[in-house]
């Protein structure tokens, strides 16, 4: 009998214990799920109150269910004026222990359900990340790759523009040594004049030098 009422108390104690902790878990799954839907934090994935919270229930209700057992058991033994009381008893229990198990696990599932949503949203920004990482270093790569071609256009057409000032400078050069040769072709005229000038001055002074040795010569005869 002190077994039966020993086992009576603890399991009064669980209910208590019991109903406060589900009553707590059920608060906190709606703010878990509040804080998934704002929160890109995710406090979700490492709750550790709503870990530790829920191994509690999960252990409470483990130990009334081998309460009942032991109650169960202590019924078998009792006179049969207080086995009905018991009974009555044990099966309370028994329905206590269904509910409270039935509407935690349904809190624990929707609570893993949320987290699972959670894993499946940050997978899913995780790879959009990746993927933006990737365009942008894509789109990198080919700014890269215009602005070489850029700087390849760019040398080229310097060195037109280069090659232009040299053909400009060769074509001055030419043309200064064009008029050079020029201003000699219309000198040389002038040189011929005076050529011819001093041919015939010396054909005038041969032919007087002529008649005056002729004329000493016919005199001498003469004389």
């Amino acid at each position: 009998m002190a077994q039966w009422g020993e086992l009576h108390r603890t399991a009064k104690s669980l209910e208590s214990r019991l109903e406060t902790k589900i009553q707590r878990y059920a608060s906190l799954a709606q703010k878990i799920s509040a804080d998934f839907l704002c929160d890109e934090e995710n406090p979700l994935l490492e709750n550790k109150e709503e870990q530790e919270l829920s191994s509690d229930i999960e252990n409470d209700l483990n130990e009334l269910s081998n309460c009942i057992d032991g109650m169960r058991h202590c019924n078998q033994l009792t006179s049969s004026s207080l086995a009905h009381h018991q009974d009555m008893l044990i099966k309370r229990y028994q329905e206590i222990h269904f509910d409270y198990s039935a509407e935690f696990k349904a809190t624990l599932t929707a609570v893993n359900r949320k987290r699972e949503s959670m894993e499946l949203f940050q997978s899913s920004k995780k790879l959009h990340a990746e993927q933006h990482d990737s365009s942008v270093a894509k789109l990198l790569r080919e700014r890269s790759s215009i602005a070489a071609s850029l700087k390849s256009v760019n040398d080229i057409i310097s060195e037109a523009f280069d090659t232009r000032s040299s053909l400009a400078s060769q074509r001055s050069s030419l043309s200064g040594a064009s008029g050079n040769l020029s201003g000699l072709s219309a000198k040389v005229p002038t040189f011929d004049s005076l050529i011819d000038g001093i041919q015939r001055k010396k054909y005038r002074e041969s032919l007087i030098i002529g008649l005056v040795v002729a004329l000493i010569l016919c005199f001498s005869v003469w004389w």
